[in-house]
Order: structure tokens, then C-alpha cells, then sequence
């Protein structure tokens, strides 16, 4: 959608966080989280929204308020990542043959795993150009570096669970 309008993409309601009635009212936080990893991986912006009952009938969704739910925090670890990438921003970038990364080229990737869940990824990487790599867990809003540089091909250890990203920034530059 991005290439073909040229202008961003805003996924304003991709469901809401919350217990009502309605389906697009009443998803778990996590799957809000991985709607929102998704989309910034896709190059897109997502909008947040809760849908909690409440005995006053205060509906966060319509009259704001306090958020009760779970991936508000999730969404800020989100966002301190992002505002760790380049200053130039992120765009779609295609890695292993895959569109579900942004970054810079040669310099900065965020590479979102979602539901997959490998124990090992190969990458393929520019030559010449030493990466530092994290895995990043959106629902414990953890950062663990794999210990090392890479560049080139190579088969970095994952931990195996879904919902998960790998960072990938070159030593020296793309957001460090």
C-alpha cells in the first residue's frame, strides 16, 4: 500500500485491546502487540485503542481516560526501539527474501518473526559491513544481544518461540 500510494500507511483500527461484545472490541493484548510489531515491520503506523468494560460505562475507546490493558507499556517498548533505529527513519526493506523488515540498507534491519517461531535463521548479509545482533522479545520488552559481529551469510541461534524480532545494526552506524 506504501509503494502504491506513496504516502504512509495508517492502520488507524486494527481491532482494540478489550472484553466488549463486538469482535473488533474484545482482542487479548497480545495479539494488539503483534498487530503492532506487524505493522511497523510492514513500513506502516498503527493506531492504539482499548475497549475495556467498566461500571461507570467509561469506554476508553470513545471517552478516553486510563488505559487498563496490557500492551500500552508493550507499544512504548515498541516505540524506544524504533526511536534507537537511524535518524533517516525506517522503510520496508526485504531480507531473506521476506518484506516483514524495516530499516536502512547495509546499515539498520528490524526484522519482526511473528508467528513464526524458528531455532535457528540464516541471513544474508552485506559483505564487508559487521552487524551486531539482538533478539528482542515485544512481550517481555527485553533486548539480548547475541554475543559477536556477523556479516555474510549466517546462521544466527533464535530461541524458537513466536512473536519475536532480530535486530541487525552495523557496527559503528545505523542506530546504535
Amino acid at each position: 500500500w506504501r509503494e502504491q500510494s506513496r504516502k504512509p500507511v495508517l492502520f488507524d483500527e486494527c481491532c482494540y485491546e478489550g472484553n466488549i461484545e463486538f469482535n473488533w472490541g474484545n482482542i487479548p493484548a497480545r495479539e494488539m502487540v503483534h498487530r503492532f510489531w506487524q505493522g511497523t515491520a510492514g513500513g506502516a503506523y498503527v493506531g492504539h485503542g482499548e475497549t475495556y468494560l467498566h461500571p461507570e460505562d467509561i469506554l476508553w475507546w470513545s471517552k478516553g481516560g486510563v488505559l487498563h490493558g496490557e500492551s500500552a507499556p508493550r507499544i512504548a517498548f515498541l516505540r524506544r526501539i524504533l526511536e534507537q533505529g537511524p535518524d533517516v527513519g525506517l522503510d520496508p526493506q526485504q531480507i531473506n527474501g521476506r518484506w516483514r523488515a524495516v530499516g536502512q540498507p547495509n546499515a539498520y534491519y528490524l526484522c519482526y518473526l511473528g508467528v513464526n517461531q524458528p531455532a535457528e535463521q540464516t541471513y544474508q548479509l552485506p559483505e564487508g559491513i559487521p552487524f551486531q545482533v539482538d533478539v528482542i522479545d515485544p512481550w517481555e520488552m527485553t533486548v539480548t544481544p547475541i554475543e559477536g559481529t556477523y556479516q555474510g551469510t549466517v546462521k544466527l541461534a533464535l530461541p524458537g518461540k513466536p512473536y519475536l524480532a532480530v535486530r541487525l545494526r552495523a557496527v559503528g552506524g545505523g542506530g546504535e
